[in-house]
């Protein structure tokens, strides 16, 4: 668990508040999806949204497979334990009453 004092802003948090990330994280809110599955729901390009995905998958907010048919395709999936910790980490850095509302 990552410190968080004074002003400064938790990292989950810096990481949803990315406009792009924000729209992918709600996309595969729906389903696991591939990346150009992705780029063409949020309409941005490949490149993009690969790097938003490494960001999210580094912050724990998202995971990826492998297809199981012949893995080629990468399926992106919301992490919804990561995404809970991750809000629940957050919301304790607001305020001690909220660090036990995640669990």
């Amino acid at each position: 668990m990552v410190a968080v004092t004074g002003d400064a802003v938790p990292p989950p948090l810096r990481l949803i508040a990315d406009p792009v990330r924000w729209r992918l994280l709600r996309e595969l809110a729906g389903g696991d999806l591939r990346v150009r599955e992705l780029v063409g729901a949020v309409g941005e390009a490949q490149n993009l949204v690969s790097y938003h995905l490494r960001q999210l998958r580094s912050g724990g907010l998202v995971t990826a497979r492998r297809s199981s048919f012949d893995g080629r395709d990468t399926y992106y999936s919301l992490d919804l334990a990561g995404c809970a910790h991750a809000l629940a980490q957050a919301g304790a850095a607001l305020h001690p009453g909220l660090a036990s509302a995640g669990t």
